[in-house]
Order: C-alpha cells, then sequence, then structure tokens
C-alpha cells in the first residue's frame, strides 16, 4: 500500500455481481489468462445460473463446490446451477455438473448499509463425482497473514469458460475474531502502478484465494467483496477486495460436505457462527510488512447500490 492514506475507505457494490463504475467490466483486472490446459487451477470453474449470470466457485473434494452465499442467494433452487469443469483433458460432454443440493453457512445477513457481510459462504453438492484427473486443494489451516501474498482465480468478466489468475498481497484484517478465534475477514489494495497486482471484477463472487504452504497450493478464502474509496487523494488506494478467510469457517466446511443430519457437530459449528451474527461493522486495520503501526479503521457504512441481502442474478 502506498504510504499517506489519511481518509477512510469506502465500499461500493460489496456484492461482486455488479462491477464497479471504475472498474472496466473485463476479467480479473490485472491478471493473466490460466490456460486450461494447465491443471493448476483446474478445480476453479464456473458457476452458471439458468435464468443468466456466470459467477465463479471451487471443488473441495471431488462432489462438493464452495462459493460465495450472495451469489446463491436466499430460496434459490439447485436446479437453477450448473458447475462447469473447463478442463481440456476432460471431454466436452463431461465438463458440466448439475447441483443437488445447497448448503448456505448460518446467520448471512446480506449487505446492509454498506457494509460487509460475514458468514457469506455455501456449499454446492454436484451430482456426481469429478474425474479424478481435476486435481483438489485442501483448505490452509493458517489464517491469512498481513503481507501474505495470494493468488485470485476466477471467472469474473470473461464468461463460463475462460478464467483468469493474478496475484496481491494482504494487507487489511478485521480484528474481530469470526466462528473461531482468529479473524475471518480480509482485504487488499489494487495498486494500479504495480504490474504484479490484480484484483476482482463482476463475476468473481466466490472465486477462490490460494497461496502456497511449502511449495504446494492450498484454499485459503474466498472473494465475496470489492470495495472502492472516491474520497482517496492520489497518494492512497482507491480500490481493492477482500472476502472470507476459510480457516475460520473450517468446522462448519467439514459439516457441509458430510451426510446433512443434526448431528451435535453441525450444532456446534452453527453455535460458533452463531457467535458472530450480531456483528455488523466490519471494521479492518492496515497492518505494517514489519510489526504493527497504530491501526487506523479504513471501511465505514457508505451509499450501497443494494439493500438487505443481494438477489442472486
Amino acid at each position: 500500500m502506498r504510504p499517506g492514506l489519511t481518509m477512510l475507505a469506502r465500499i461500493l457494490g460489496a456484492a461482486l455481481l455488479c462491477a464497479l463504475p471504475a472498474v472496466p467490466a473485463l476479467a480479473l483486472e490485472g491478471g493473466t489468462v490460466d490456460a486450461n490446459s494447465d491443471t493448476t487451477f483446474a478445480s476453479v470453474g464456473s458457476l452458471v445460473r439458468s435464468s443468466g449470470g456466470t459467477f465463479s466457485g471451487v471443488l473441495i473434494d471431488s462432489r462438493h463446490v464452495l462459493t460465495a452465499q450472495h451469489v446463491v442467494g436466499a430460496g434459490s433452487s439447485p436446479s437453477q446451477w450448473t458447475f462447469n469443469v473447463n478442463f481440456d483433458g476432460l471431454p466436452a460432454a463431461e465438463r458440466a455438473f448439475a447441483v443437488t443440493r445447497i448448503v448456505p453457512a448460518p446467520d448471512f445477513v446480506g449487505f446492509v448499509n454498506g457494509e460487509v457481510a460475514r458468514n457469506d459462504l455455501t456449499v454446492l453438492e454436484l451430482d456426481r463425482d469429478v474425474p479424478a484427473s481435476i486435481p483438489i486443494h485442501a483448505l490452509s489451516g493458517a489464517p491469512l497473514q498481513p503481507a501474505q501474498e495470494i493468488t485470485l482465480v476466477g471467472y469474473g468478466g470473461t464468461g463460463a469458460t475462460v478464467k483468469r489468475r493474478g496475484t496481491n498481497v494482504v494487507e487489511f484484517l478485521d480484528p474481530a475474531p469470526g466462528p473461531g478465534t482468529t479473524p475471518d475477514v480480509f482485504a487488499y489494495d489494487y495498486d494500479t502502478d504495480s504490474a504484479n497486482q490484480a484484483t476482482v471484477v463482476g463475476g468473481d463472487s466466490g472465486s477462490p484465494v490460494f497461496v502456497q504452504d511449502g511449495g504446494i497450493w492450498k484454499l485459503a478464502a474466498i472473494s465475496t467483496f470489492s470495495w472502492t474509496n472516491p474520497e482517496v487523494p492520489v497518494t492512497g488506494p482507491a480500490r481493492g477486495g477482500g472476502g472470507m478467510i476459510l480457516s475460520a469457517y473450517a468446522p462448519w466446511i467439514q459439516q457441509a460436505t458430510a451426510v446433512p443430519e443434526p448431528t451435535t457437530g453441525a450444532l456446534f459449528a452453527a453455535g460458533m457462527l452463531l457467535l458472530v451474527a450480531c456483528i455488523h461493522r466490519l471494521r479492518m486495520r492496515r497492518f505494517a510488512a514489519q510489526g504493527c503501526e497504530t491501526p487506523p479503521e479504513i471501511f465505514r457504512p457508505a451509499q450501497n447500490r443494494m439493500t438487505g441481502t443481494p438477489p442472486a442474478r
């Protein structure tokens, strides 16, 4: 992040369903095309709604996809959705998978008054297992850290068959713990003068965020929002993105991918999420790369294009 940030940043259009006016409605901005012949991120697929709209999701096992809850929306029918695995190693007729079950995280309240929504995750169950040729990345058990490099992969603005990848660096963490004892929301800024940074655009909702752990790619987060600051001086960041840190939601994810029955573990996971349901304001803090400086609040409520829970599109 450039020095001299003295003004509060605002969230506009927190749901990535709508590209921000300042962001071209192209693809993952600043990234590059990720070839469908490459197996590295073949688990990242496009999520298509029958009535229109293409979003992003990622396989977390051979039968389940993780995406953002605001993409699917309340009351959505599984039959409305198709998950596409765009890997050239599969015959074209075998790349589309029907969704048979939707498991939303408890206590998602939507984007209210421009504030970032927590618990913005949904697991989708597919009609059959994906082939073993599609590598599945393990969830990272460690929370994201300030200054950690992340890789973004998504279908924003590209359509259902072309994905892009790009990198950025974690800049902000919500100091309030999520369902457990660690932060559950992160954000980054987008330095347009940096050739090595990317940010999300419309359609990247639900797209995965990867990190490398000992040379192994692991799934660390899901992109769920973008932010912009129209009042920022030329020396500060104007926009960026962020999302849900998956290590904080690991108990719920484990339950959501199991046979659905009211087990003690499921009730425990739901109870943990209930603890944060009353948190409506996200206060993210900026950390210096070396040690913590006095962390200013960078987000505040702003005029939002949506009120209540954004509908799926």
